[in-house]
């Protein structure tokens, strides 16, 4: 299969497999992502388990999986999508043209899906953004039992009795999540606490493979990298067991693999900034061009205290984590990440039609151009398809200009 040939991300995923034939873990991560939503859907259908969907990320998840339930990533829909899909938003709901892309996809998936997949339950979030929060509202009237909590951003001198308010207010929101989810606000605090030991298990496990990934950066190739990360180490691809086993076995892999000192010295680390949409063969552009995706600026790796009450800890979590909403908060991540991995160059990418996340990325683009780091700022769509000649071209020069 050559790459470039490929017009569909299904067909990227099995592409990504063909090119990682020397590993089973790997392998094993591309299946559990390729048949993550399908296989969801089909245990709901066959009342084997419970499902909703949303976001997936964050204190949501352990807290989901603890109430019985497996958390569908909506976003991960994208790469079920195509154009058609999008004008159901545009044409059918009247969202505008401009509208972010991710947004329409997701709509257009669940106008298709609500009287096949059965799954008919939205968690919202009301600090997601505008245009989602005119997707709960849109499924409502369609006939879906969305539920939208709310978050409250911490801002960065806020401590003592004002953070200790914050938390007794996410507290009685997570308490109504779980009542919305179960019937009943109570919460079964022994399963979230294993939840959470599990979510602190992974986090180490992952931090173990990026460690391994600086002196082996080539193992895992890009696309690989951003499933296995961004989406997997937030939801387990809604299998939990199979996907620790998975980085079990990478881990082996890794240790296993000699250092190529020669391919260190030929190899362009970069860092990954802004969202990972579903245009996989800009990944491919930055392998072929001899790059490697060693850091990301959006993996939560600060891990769940486990001193505390498990609810509390889901709180606490949740304030010691977000970046009160600003950009400078980000850029302080990235700036982390720039310097662990050595990293030569920044990718910035964002969803055509987000403006709050095309602010942020023009103000990291000035602050690190300044740093002497080079940048390179990308904006793309978020439904099936491959990414237009353009782009990728800009990509690859953009790497190759590194080396």
């Amino acid at each position: 299969m050559d790459a470039f040939d490929i017009q569909h991300q299904r067909e990227y995923i099995e592409y990504s497999k063909e090119v990682h034939g020397y590993s089973k873990a790997i392998g094993k991560i591309l299946d559990l992502s390729e048949s993550y939503i399908p296989d969801a859907e089909k245990a709901y259908r066959e009342g084997k388990k419970n499902a909703i969907w949303c976001g997936a990320v964050g204190w949501v998840v352990p807290l989901v999986y603890a109430c019985d339930t497996v958390p569908i990533a909506f976003g991960e829909m994208g790469r079920l999508s195509d154009k058609e899909v999008m004008l159901i938003a545009e044409d059918y709901y009247q969202f505008p043209s401009e509208t972010c892309s991710m947004v329409k996809c997701v709509v257009g998936q669940w106008h298709l899906r609500k009287d096949t997949t059965g799954i008919k339950r939205i968690l919202g979030n009301s600090s997601a953004c505008e245009p989602y929060n005119l997707a709960w509202e849109v499924m409502k009237n369609e006939g879906y039992d969305v539920y939208n909590n709310d978050v409250i951003y911490r801002g960065a001198s806020v401590d003592g009795k004002r953070l200790e308010k914050l938390v007794e207010f996410f507290v009685g929101e997570i308490h109504g999540v779980v009542e919305w989810l179960t019937g009943s606000s109570k919460i079964d605090e022994e399963k979230l606490a294993l939840e959470l030991k599990r979510k602190n298990r992974l986090l180490a496990k992952m931090r173990q493979i990026l460690d391994l990934r600086l002196t082996r950066p080539l193992y895992v190739k890009s696309l690989a990298t951003i499933l296995m990360l961004n989406v997997g180490l937030n939801n387990y691809f809604g299998k939990p067991e199979e996907y620790e086993a998975a980085l079990d076995l990478l881990i082996e892999e890794l240790e296993n693999t000699p250092v190529d000192e020669e391919q260190l010295k030929k190899v362009i680390p970069l860092v990954w900034a802004g969202g990972t949409g579903q245009e996989f063969g800009i990944y491919e552009a930055i392998d072929q061009a001899g790059g490697a995706l060693l850091g990301l600026r959006s993996v939560p790796f600060k891990s769940f205290r486990e001193d505390v009450p498990p609810v509390e800890a889901l709180a606490r979590f949740v304030y010691d984590n977000q970046g009160a909403g600003a950009g400078v908060y980000a850029r302080n991540v990235i700036e982390l990440e720039l310097e662990k991995t050595k990293a030569q160059g920044l990718i910035l990418y964002g969803y055509i039609g987000c403006s709050f996340g095309s602010v942020d990325r023009e103000m990291w683009r000035e602050y690190f151009h300044k740093k002497g780091i080079p940048s390179i700022n990308l904006e793309g769509s978020f439904q099936t398809g491959a990414p237009s000649g353009q782009v990728l071209t800009r990509v690859k020069a953009f790497v190759e200009m590194l080396s």
